[in-house]
């Protein structure tokens, strides 16, 4: 039955390979949908614990995910989460909490304008970072220079910062960085009165690799830069009234979770982990997983309408022949078997097909996506596209299945025909 399948189906080769180029469309499809949906997964995990250790706690006042909700209308029954300032009495009370080993307090200095010396463009991003933290620290994701400690004065610019300012890691160390307040207001921030005509200046002293987080000054540089562009009297009156922006937690392995939950349940604050990411990360790529497999299966099911098309026509035209073999005494079974091997082999052919050239596509493409996503930021990758044997053993398997259920109808109406009147035809 099996052979007698196969000379069915290379009888009408061209034929054949038209109707396997549905399921092979649809392969294809789902295959760089699968595909690429986990390997984009996988890059931005790779990315997240190249710079995010396990036992890392981002801890903050405010809800770090506040933008969440946005798309939903504000009610006056909703719970109102007062914001905390991050101090330095509360700074204390987490230090002390056990299986914590070390506290880094981070502030962000924003709308400011961030110059090269002799070069009038300015960097895009309009603010600063600080962390009192040595620039081979895994937050940074690599560094180049020849001491990794920020002293007053000095400054970690970025691999991007270099790139823009169109000159070389050796070469842009020692230059000048002029940080000069900002006159226009931002999405985040409206322009201040004590802002205007500020400027300070800073000395390279070394490269990291953390992509558009381009600035990177000590704590005690970027406090009085706060206290001077915000008016404030001294760093007391600063941290008293607006606090740290967040504080890095260090912990202990294995206690990290339950510092975590006291954290959040006991002290109030919002809380940013390398779990927290990821469990966010694999939920937004699952949904979208399946979203585009929605899409992708209307594809099949086309592909599936055109399997039936030719499984009916080649009825038609075997109509004699299969009263012949129906009159030699083969069942009604074995005629369904037969058209069924047909309709799978066809689905079969084209998974083969769409599998092949997507791997292909995949290796042409790879060196280009990896120059891509290097370019925003992606450092930690050196290969995009990962062949998985076994999603492709399924997909195939899927194809075969769409094949047979599609060749169902044909092969039963196939069975069904009377081999007296079959052999009257013409």
């Amino acid at each position: 039955m099996f052979r007698y399948a196969i000379q069915i189906i290379f009888r009408r080769k061209l034929r054949t390979f038209l109707t396997s180029l549905g399921i092979m469309i649809a392969v294809m499809l789902m295959t760089f949908i699968l595909f690429g949906m986990s390997d984009l997964k996988n890059a931005v995990t790779s990315e997240f614990s190249s710079r995010f250790s396990p036992q890392d706690l981002y801890v903050s006042g405010r809800d770090m995910f506040m933008f969440g909700g946005m798309n939903t209308a504000p009610s006056k029954q909703d719970d109102v989460k007062e914001e905390i300032i991050l101090n330095t009495q509360l700074r204390e009370e987490l230090e002390k909490i056990d299986g914590v080993i070390s506290s880094n307090p981070i502030f962000t200095v924003s709308n400011v304008e961030v110059f090269l010396e002799g070069d009038d463009v300015p960097y895009p991003m309009n603010f600063v970072g600080s962390a009192d933290l040595p620039g081979t620290h895994h937050i940074y994701n690599g560094f180049f220079g020849s001491d990794d400690k920020l002293d007053n004065g000095e400054i970690f610019v970025s691999n991007f910062v270099v790139s823009f300012f169109e000159t070389s890691n050796e070469e842009i160390i020692g230059k000048k960085i002029l940080v000069k307040s900002s006159n226009s207001s931002t999405f985040l921030s409206v322009a201040s009165k004590s802002m205007i005509d500020k400027q300070y200046e800073f000395t390279v002293a070394g490269v990291v690799e953390s992509g558009n987080d381009a600035f990177f000054v000590n704590t005690k540089e970027a406090m009085n830069m706060l206290v001077d562009l915000g008016g404030f009297t001294d760093e007391n009156e600063y941290l008293g009234k607006v606090g740290y922006d967040q504080i890095l937690l260090i912990t202990e392995e294995g206690k990290t979770s339950d510092i975590e939950k006291y954290i959040v349940d006991e002290l109030k604050l919002s809380v940013i982990s390398t779990e927290t990411l990821l469990g966010f990360l694999d939920t937004l790529t699952s949904g979208l997983t399946i979203a585009l497999v929605i899409f992708g299966s209307i594809s099949a099911l086309v592909a599936s309408i055109g399997i039936i098309n030719t499984m009916v026509m080649s009825i038609y035209e075997q109509t004699k022949e299969i009263g012949i073999i129906k009159a030699m005494g083969a069942s009604n079974s074995q005629v369904l078997i037969i058209f069924l091997i047909q309709s799978g082999i066809i689905g079969f052919i084209g998974g083969a097909l769409g599998l092949g050239i997507t791997f292909l596509g995949m290796k042409l493409a790879d060196p280009f996506i990896v120059s891509i996503l290097s370019k925003q930021g992606f450092t930690s990758i050196d290969k995009f596209f990962n062949f998985q044997l076994l999603n492709a053993i399924y997909i195939t398997l899927g194809s075969i299945l769409i094949g047979i259920i599609a060749g169902l109808y044909p092969a039963r109406k196939a069975s069904k025909i009377d081999p007296i009147e079959a052999l009257r035809q013409n």
